[in-house]
Parts: C-alpha cells; structure tokens; sequence
C-alpha cells in the first residue's frame, strides 16, 4: 500500500489544503502539480497472461466437471504476469520490414514539420500512392499496403508488394526525369556543384593525403634517428677497439723498455 499511497500525495494534499488540515501550501506542491509523474510504478497484472492461463487450464480440466482451480500456482506467478502487455502495430512491422530491406531510405532528408502533429496520414486518401501534401517514402508504403489491405481485401504480404512496386515505380520516374532535367539545364549553361556525398568524399580525401603526408615525414624522422644512434654507437665501438690497441701497444712498450734497462744492468 505504501507505492499506492505515494501515487495520491498531490491529491491527498488537496484535500488537506481545501479542508484546512494543513494551513500552509507545502514548497513541493506546484512543482508536483505542474511536473507530476508519468509513469506509474503500482505493479498491474498482465490480464492477456491471465487469459492463457486460464485457456491452458481449462483444456487441461475439460473432461472432469467436478475439479476448478480459481487460483494461479506459485510456478505460474511469474515476472511475466506483472508485465503491462506489449501493444504491436501492423504498421509498425511494415516500416521495420521496409527500412531493413531499404538502409538507405533512411538517409533521405526529412523535413521538420512532416510529423505526426502537423500531417495526419489518416487523412490522406490512399486509392493512389501518392499524395500532394506528402513526399514519397517509406510511410507512403505502409500506408498504401494498410489501405489495400483494408479496401481491397488484400493478403497483407501482396498489398506490401504491389505497394513496394508502386514505389519502385515512382522512384524510378523520378530519378528519369531528374536525369533529364540536369542534362537540358547543362546543355543550356547550367553548372551544378558537388552534390553532399561527393564534398564528404573530397574533405575525407583531403585528410586521407595529409595523414599520409605527415606519416611519410615522421617515418624519415624516425629512420634519421635510428640511423644516427646506430652510427654513433658503431663509432663509440670503434673509438673503444682503438683504445685498447693503444693501450695494448703502450704495454709492449713499457715491456720491453724494462727488458733492455735490465739487459743493461
């Protein structure tokens, strides 16, 4: 009782405040009553898991007429069962089903304004795909299949195809008269720039041949140095070796020296 009690704070302290129980308005009440909660944490039972349930059971106690069971067993009292249920759309599993064989519809720009609270599809008159006050896309095609769907009593695998088909349709006249366009606009003088795709490419390219660039004069570094140690050291080995000849000379030297003062003796 204690979450049920927290969920009727506000309207508790209300009534408080209308009957003069409390005098004074708490510092939390407009913030809760202007921000209040939305979601609400009061565990509710799944009524679809009940149903199951109940289906299984009575299949199960169908042919004994004597024996009911008016509860559910601790096994069957799940984590399931305090779940809301799951509310599925065929709309939903057509968008999920076009934009997975379309990734890259995905990449049209969409405008700001096209939304649910500007532009009602619902309004939209779906005989024909398409539309005056719509651009072509993806909801064009789910639209198109729910209406075949429910106007021409469609398999609901086919109206998704005849609709994709309409699609390809349109897409493909487009793109024709786009193409056109752009070559009587070139014929007549027109110069068009680089499209968004091709500028992304060029400034990766352009990082691509810098980062080579400074790679290259890094690794000559590298090898300068590594070329420098190893010759100083070479030399170190050779002023070394040097050395101790020298001093192996100055020994003899020094021997023999001592032989003669003492053949002289």
């Amino acid at each position: 009782m204690s979450e049920k009690v927290a969920q009727s704070v506000l309207q508790r302290s209300s009534e408080y405040l209308k009957s003069n129980l409390v005098s004074k308005q708490p510092a939390w009440y407009k913030v809760l009553a202007y921000h209040p909660p939305k979601t609400d944490i009061v565990k509710t039972i799944n009524t679809q898991v009940l149903r199951d349930i109940k289906s299984k059971e009575d299949q199960l106690l169908a042919p004994s007429v004597s024996l009911y069971k008016t509860r559910v067993k601790p096994s069957q009292f799940k984590a399931d069962i305090l779940k809301p249920q799951k509310l599925k759309f065929i709309e939903d599993q057509l968008r999920f089903l076009f934009y997975k064989q379309h990734p890259w519809e995905l990449a049209d720009p969409k405008s700001i304004i096209e939304n649910e609270k500007t532009i009602e599809t619902s309004n939209f008159n779906w005989s024909s795909i398409i539309q005056l006050n719509k651009k072509l896309d993806g909801e064009s095609v789910v639209q198109r299949a729910l209406f075949l769907v429910n106007s021409k009593n469609y398999n609901i695998l086919n109206a998704y195809e005849q609709a994709k088909f309409e699609y390809y349709k349109l897409k493909i006249k487009d793109e024709i008269e786009n193409h056109i366009l752009k070559e009587e606009s070139e014929m007549f003088g027109a110069v068009y720039g680089l499209s968004s795709i091709e500028h992304g490419f060029e400034k990766e390219s352009q990082v691509i041949k810098k980062w080579k660039k400074d790679a290259i004069e890094i690794t000559k570094v590298l090898s300068a140095k590594s070329s420098k140690s190893d010759s100083s050291a070479l030399i170190e080995d050779q002023v070394k070796a040097e050395a101790e000849e020298d001093s192996y000379t100055n020994e003899d030297e020094v021997y023999s020296q001592l032989k003669d003062e003492a053949d002289k003796l």
